[in-house]
């Protein structure tokens, strides 16, 4: 709903992927001069409720690595930066993928790339991430979107995806992994 760059706009995006890959269904009936009307009917479910986590998410005291977040979104890189301030990284920020790829000609080295996938500017996520598999295959880059066309994207060029919205240990299980795969 918001063009690229001008926040996320993945509130409807996000509804109706939960809808779909739950089973529901959603309808949008509109009138003018009345309003939006949008009805989600989702699936019952016979299944017990999960146990809430008890336990926080575990860190060691040492540094889990440096992470280079390439976000354009500054609430989004101030949610995630903090996430990963929370499992024990370190992180620098860069807000398009053309700055995102300039810091790997640095001499900072970085553990892992965990980059955005729709930003303003003529390089995305994935055009980034194709560039540093090229430059250095070695680098893991990990994808986060929340628009199902770029996550499908992701898949099909074999990046690692880890689907918007997400939580902590969800973030802490997909940086491990794409880390390990190198």
């Amino acid at each position: 709903t918001k063009e690229v760059g001008r926040g996320t706009g993945l509130g409807l995006s996000q509804v109706y992927g939960f809808t779909r890959s739950s089973g529901g269904e959603a309808t949008v009936t509109s009138e003018q001069g009345k309003g939006t009307t949008f009805t989600l009917c989702l699936p019952a479910s016979d299944k017990p409720l999960s146990a809430p986590v008890d336990e926080p998410v575990r860190t060691e005291a040492r540094s889990a690595g440096r992470v280079l977040l390439v976000e354009d979104d500054d609430g989004v890189a101030d949610g995630v930066g903090q996430m990963l301030e929370d499992l024990g990284y370190t992180f620098e920020r860069a807000r398009t993928a053309e700055e995102g790829l300039a810091r790997l000609n640095g001499e900072v080295r970085y553990d892992l790339i965990l980059s955005d996938m729709v930003m303003p500017g003529a390089m995305d996520g994935l055009g980034l991430a194709r560039a540093v598999r090229d430059r250095r295959p070695e680098q893991p880059v990990l994808l986060s979107t929340g628009f199902s066309e770029a996550a499908e994207a992701a898949r099909q060029s074999g990046f690692p995806l880890l689907q918007k919205p997400y939580r902590l240990e969800q973030l802490a299980a997909a940086a491990r992994d794409a880390v390990e795969r190198g």
